[in-house]
């Protein structure tokens, strides 16, 4: 396969859809199974809003696998991998029966009442650019919600325009979608999500339930836990509790952010030395970092490339915010050793007194 960008799906090619109507089960709603193909034709306005609704959601990120399922032995023993499989093996031949496959999975998996219902289209695509290389894909896309729209018909022949009002799916936004990619097959296949922000049931279910998904353990899963555990270290273990004041917490937090946006290869020693710095600090959180592993069942790795994007969305999550009564903020960007905070005997409240050279 030609080597070309990291992550490209400007030029990515619509081969084959279909569309299917998947319900709730648990509400006695239908699932509706196409018995043909949609034809689109290529580069038309219509072909074009189509591609930009499946596509314009994933951006550079997290990637997956498909997971061998639980209290199963083998990756061929979850079936929506099998069913990607057999589709890539043969796609004009497999995809109507691949894509029913998909639709009738989902539907089992759509158990929760507040699990909405739902177009879902099938694709095949072409000319997707994944870690440089050069792959064909399956895309699934569901529509749960949908908007009206006003319709301007014809002039009439008593000369007014005719006003109708219809219902429709917004191409503005996906509810939700996975792109799975023709690599990494013995592996469980590269697979990507259209990003969700919320962990609720209706966000995991198409994650967990239906498609049985697992982290790719790559330099966005190493650079994202690696931030979460410093993160977590700082909340747990470096706070007030153990005598650490607010703005040490945050001058550690900035100072962790500053670390991983600035290097290109993550050292832990280095990252020990020159963030954590204190030698006592620096054991509590190796023991964390033990701690963190067991629970969350993840590998943490000391060595490895420090993956932009997951910073990007990580530290998001640092808040440089001091909070006082819910009406006070104070943002610590750095200079931490000039906020002391203290406690007046006469008003009986804590107080912070910042010292600074100039003030513009």
């Amino acid at each position: 396969m030609s080597k070309i960008k990291s992550f490209d799906l400007s030029n990515v090619k619509l081969s084959q859809l279909v569309i299917h109507k998947v319900g709730n089960k648990t509400q006695e709603e239908p699932i509706e199974l196409s018995e043909f193909e949609i034809e689109l034709e290529n580069f038309t306005p219509l072909y074009k809003s189509v591609m930009d609704y499946f596509l314009r959601s994933f951006k550079p990120g997290p990637m997956y696998h498909f997971a061998v399922p639980e209290g199963k032995q083998a990756i061929s023993e979850n079936e929506m991998f099998n069913a990607a499989d057999a589709l890539f093996v043969n796609p004009f031949e497999q995809f109507m029966v691949r894509s029913r496959e998909m639709s009738e999975l989902l539907y089992e998996a759509s158990t929760h009442p507040r699990i909405k219902g739902g177009e879902l289209f099938v694709a095949y695509l072409k000319d997707c650019v994944v870690d440089g290389d050069l792959v064909d894909a399956i895309g699934l896309f569901k529509a749960e919600h949908k908007e009206l729209f006003l319709q301007v018909g014809d002039k009439t022949d008593v000369g007014n325009f005719e006003l109708q009002q219809n219902e429709g799916v917004s191409v503005k936004k996906l509810d939700k979608g996975c792109l799975i990619f023709q690599t990494e097959q013995e592996k469980g296949f590269k697979v990507m999500l259209k990003d969700s922000p919320t962990k609720s049931v209706e966000a995991l279910y198409w994650k967990e339930t239906f498609l049985q998904l697992k982290p790719r353990e790559d330099n966005y899963f190493h650079t994202q836990n690696y931030m979460e555990l410093t993160k977590g270290f700082v909340e747990e273990i470096f706070n007030e509790e153990h005598a650490v004041e607010k703005p040490a917490q945050i001058d550690l937090l900035n100072r962790s952010v500053k670390f991983f946006s600035e290097k290109e290869d993550f050292n832990v020693v280095d990252f020990e030395n020159n963030v954590i710095e204190e030698p006592e600090v620096i054991e509590a959180f190796q023991e964390y970092k033990v701690d963190f592993q067991e629970k969350k069942e993840v590998p943490i790795f000391d060595e490895f490339k420090v993956s932009k994007e997951a910073v990007k969305k990580s530290k998001k999550e640092f808040k440089s915010l001091i909070k006082l009564d819910k009406k006070i903020t104070i943002t610590v960007s750095g200079n931490e050793q000039n906020i002391e905070k203290g406690f007046d005997t006469e008003r009986n409240m804590n107080y912070y007194m910042v010292y600074f050279n100039e003030e513009e």
